[in-house]
């Protein structure tokens, strides 16, 4: 046999073959691997629990839970999971809130009891929201008033170590601390930290990422390490520096009253 005559065999016999399977049925889309499968259901199923706990978690004024506080106003709740809670008699919840998940309300240290009836260490004022994940570190007194507004993964404290002594560790050394108070209708930004002896006036906005200790007048802007005003708002003078942003008017928005129009 001579070559080529071999190669005309082998072509006439891959001809054969193409021709063969050219005739047979061409199959549909192969199923998912059973692994597959059950990885879409486990993880779909997964899900809709995950989904089922924190609606059944979640934790309202009239939930026993709830008891375990010094008061929860009515129309109050916490999202599921919570963080942790400490000595939660002397926190006291107004009504209309939302706690996020994960926030921390801690009163005292973890060796510190309060006694029950103890005066509020923690205060939240009615309507106020918290976004998930914040923290508020207490042992002498943090009042949020009323429809304060805060952003995930604040953090409050009132209170700090010492770090005089050269030779005892900073954790060792004495704790002091001073009240903290966030004015009505303010809204704080994530990232940000209070420290202790802060007081926040009303309506004031307070930047991502400030670190904020001390005075804050009503109607401020604040920003920064460490947190300065930036603008402020007085009757006198309006806005200083002037707002350059326009602020689209949408038709039946609620408008701000002035407290003395107000009545307070």
């Amino acid at each position: 046999m001579t070559p080529d005559s071999r190669s005309d065999d082998s072509a006439c016999a891959g001809g054969s073959r193409g021709a063969v399977l050219a005739s047979l049925p061409v199959p549909g889309p192969s199923p998912a691997p059973l692994n597959t499968r059950w990885q879409r259901m486990t993880t779909s199923l997964i899900h809709r629990c995950w989904n089922r706990v924190k609606t059944r978690g979640a934790v309202n004024w009239e939930h026993p839970l709830a008891r375990k506080f010094g008061s929860m106003g009515e129309g109050s709740w916490m999202a599921f999971p919570p963080g942790d809670c400490t000595n939660a008699h002397a926190i006291h919840i107004g009504a209309n809130c939302f706690i996020g998940a994960g926030v921390t309300l801690a009163v005292g240290m973890p060796t510190e009891v309060y006694a029950p009836g103890c005066d509020p260490v923690i205060e939240i004022g009615d309507r106020t929201t918290i976004g998930k994940d914040c923290w508020f570190v207490a042992r002498h007194s943090i009042v949020l008033e009323d429809d304060v507004t805060i952003a995930p993964n604040v953090y409050f404290t009132d209170h700090n170590h010492t770090y005089a002594d050269p030779w005892l560790p900073v954790g060792q050394q004495i704790l002091q601390g001073h009240p903290v108070r966030v004015g009505a209708g303010t809204w704080i930004a994530t990232n940000v930290v209070i420290l202790p002896g802060t007081t926040i006036g009303r309506n004031c906005t307070i930047a991502a990422g400030a670190v904020v200790r001390g005075d804050i007048p009503d109607h401020s802007v604040v920003a920064g390490i460490p947190g300065r005003v930036i603008r402020r708002w007085t009757k006198a003078d309006g806005w200083v520096p002037p707002i350059t942003n326009e602020v689209v008017v949408i038709e039946g928005w609620p408008v701000g009253i002035p407290p003395e129009e107000a009545g307070e």
